[in-house]
């Protein structure tokens, strides 16, 4: 029985694409247009299943669910690299905040950032934390949107039947069905060729 493709190798490579770039400096701001890297992501690991079946078309469950987990291994790197990179910046954010901060001309506004700077001054890594948890989430929920995208767009084989098996070479057993034979019953032998003579009674 032909089966689907292990996602494996599809998955890591779109949690990679998603992952690195979202932490790459400048690649970043591609997670600002509706987690762009996160429906890359889930559409490339669409794209790359659908190229290791050759027999069966992937659905759209089989994409959505590779692009789940591509927001999953993105997530990961994110955790890893990014969260680190982060708060070595924290100290750097945190002073332009408060610069802005002082510029704006509304009092009630001035007040809540600088409460927003006291905050992120006094809990650095559970903000990093909560923040990249809510990166998490986005980046899962999207990349699963890329795998049904990708598949909208890649799979060309939806609603074909799988290929029949073919038919036994010459000189199979006899036992063997044919194609239009229904399974589980023996196959009958062929009837006499010399005139139909019937087989002598015991």
């Amino acid at each position: 029985m032909v089966e689907k493709p292990s996602k494996l190798q599809p998955v890591l490579l779109g949690g990679l694409v998603l992952g690195l770039g979202s932490v790459i400096p400048g690649l970043s701001y591609g997670n600002l247009c509706c987690c762009g890297w996160a429906v890359v992501g889930g559409a490339l690991a669409a794209r790359l299943l659908i190229k290791r079946s050759p027999v069966l078309p992937i659905t759209s469950g089989d994409g959505a669910a590779a692009g789940a987990l591509v927001g999953i291994v993105g997530s990961f790197i994110n955790l890893i690299i990014g969260v680190p990179v982060t708060l070595l910046q924290w100290k750097t954010v945190v002073a332009q905040m408060q610069q802005r901060a002082d510029n704006v001309s509304d009092p009630a506004s001035r007040e809540m950032v600088r409460q927003m700077t006291d905050a992120m001054q006094s809990h650095p890594a559970l903000i990093a934390l909560g923040l990249w948890l809510l990166f998490a989430i986005a980046g899962v929920g999207m990349a699963a949107l890329g795998g049904v995208l990708g598949v909208a767009m890649f799979e060309k084989r939806k609603g074909q039947p799988p290929p029949q098996p073919p038919y036994p070479p010459a000189g199979f057993p006899h036992s063997y069905a044919a194609p239009d034979q229904p399974p589980g019953e023996p196959t009958l032998p062929s009837q006499p060729t010399d005139g139909g003579s019937e087989p002598p009674s015991r």
